[in-house]
C-alpha cells in the first residue's frame, strides 16, 4: 500500500499572498487535518496546512523517529470564495468555518510560520499569545521576520503568534542573531 504525502501548500509553489482576501480557517475534527488536506487537494481548492518533522527517541537505544504532523492540529487554512463553500460540506470531518476579518495580518503571520518551518529550527506550539519586545529579525535565515522576543537565563527565544488560533510558535534564536525592538 503506498500513502500520499500530503504537501502543506497546495498549489504547491504559490505564495500565501496569492490567496489574499479568500483566506478562511477550518476548525477540524480531532487528528482529521491530513484527511481534510486530501479532501481539498482532490477537489483543486487552496490551502496551507503547516506541517513540522517532530523527533521522538524511541526504544532501548533511543532511535529518533521522525513523523510529519500539523503544527496547529485542529485547524487548517483554505482559500475559497464564500459562494463556494458548499464544496466543503460533503465531508463531516469539520466543525465550523472562521471568516479571517484581517486577511493582512493573517498572511504575514502564515509567512512567518512559513519561513519558520524552512529555518529546520526546533518548534513548540505554546497556547496563548506571548507578552514581550516586538522586535524583527535582521540576520539569519529568519531575516524579515517579526515577532515577540522572549528571554531567558540561558537562551533568546522567537515566538510568533497566530491570533486566529491563539496559539504561538517558539524557537530558539542563535545569540549571533541581530534583532531590531519595534
Amino acid at each position: 500500500m503506498t500513502v500520499k504525502k500530503i504537501q502543506a501548500r497546495f498549489p504547491e509553489n504559490r505564495p500565501i499572498e496569492d490567496d489574499l482576501g479568500a483566506w478562511w480557517v477550518m476548525h477540524i475534527k480531532p487528528n482529521c487535518e491530513k484527511k481534510i488536506a486530501s479532501y481539498l487537494l482532490n477537489r483543486n481548492i487552496s490551502y496551507y496546512l503547516p506541517l513540522y518533522t517532530r523527533k521522538t527517541p524511541v526504544g532501548y537505544f533511543r532511535r529518533i523517529r521522525q513523523t510529519e504532523v500539523p503544527l496547529f492540529t485542529g485547524y487548517l487554512c483554505f482559500a475559497l470564495e464564500r459562494e463556494k463553500h458548499s464544496l466543503l460540506y460533503d465531508t463531516k470531518k469539520f466543525v465550523r468555518l472562521i471568516r479571517v476579518e484581517d486577511q493582512i495580518k493573517f498572511v504575514e503571520e502564515l509567512t512567518a510560520i512559513a519561513k519558520a518551518i524552512e529555518s529546520g529550527e526546533d518548534l513548540i506550539v505554546r497556547p496563548g499569545l506571548v507578552p514581550g519586545k516586538k522586535v524583527m529579525i535582521l540576520s539569519g535565515p529568519l531575516e524579515g521576520i517579526q515577532g515577540t522576543i522572549v528571554k531567558s537565563r540561558l537562551e533568546r527565544q522567537l515566538a510568533l503568534s497566530v491570533e486566529m488560533f491563539n496559539q504561538s510558535v517558539m524557537l530558539k534564536l542563535d545569540p549571533n542573531t541581530k534583532l531590531e525592538v519595534l
